[in-house]
Formats: C-alpha cells, structure tokens, sequence
C-alpha cells in the first residue's frame, strides 16, 4: 500500500472537524515549502561561490545564422 492510499484509508476514518484542522495543516505545509523554493538556502552563496574555479570554460563553436525572409 502506497503512504498516499495509506493516508486517503486514515482520513476516510476522521471526523470532520479534525479534518479542517488536518486541511489547515497541510495549506501551512504547502506554503512552507513554496517560501523554500523560493528563497536562497542559507549559506548558498558562501557554499557555491568558486565553485567553479580552476575550471576551464568551453564555448561551443558558433551556429550560422539563420536565413530568414525579409520582412
């Protein structure tokens, strides 16, 4: 049994008002884990800065231009 069929089994079982509480719940969660996403780590820039020093940067060969009708 999956967490989610686990969890869709549990929550058939509650009552109501203990289910808007459960909502409620899981609104803050989702919201938390948006600002997460959003936000920098802490740290980030200390942690990656030089990351890639010492590291020979390539630059593929050029395409040709696309030819393209006049306008």
């Amino acid at each position: 049994m999956s967490t989610r069929d686990a969890l869709i089994q549990e929550i058939l079982k509650q009552p109501e008002p203990l289910l808007r509480e459960l909502q409620h719940y899981l609104a803050f969660l989702t919201q938390q884990e948006c600002a997460k996403a959003t936000t920098p780590s802490a740290n980030y820039f200390e942690r990656t800065a030089g990351a890639l020093a010492g590291e020979p940067l390539e630059r593929p060969p050029q395409l040709p231009l696309e030819n393209r009708g006049k306008w």
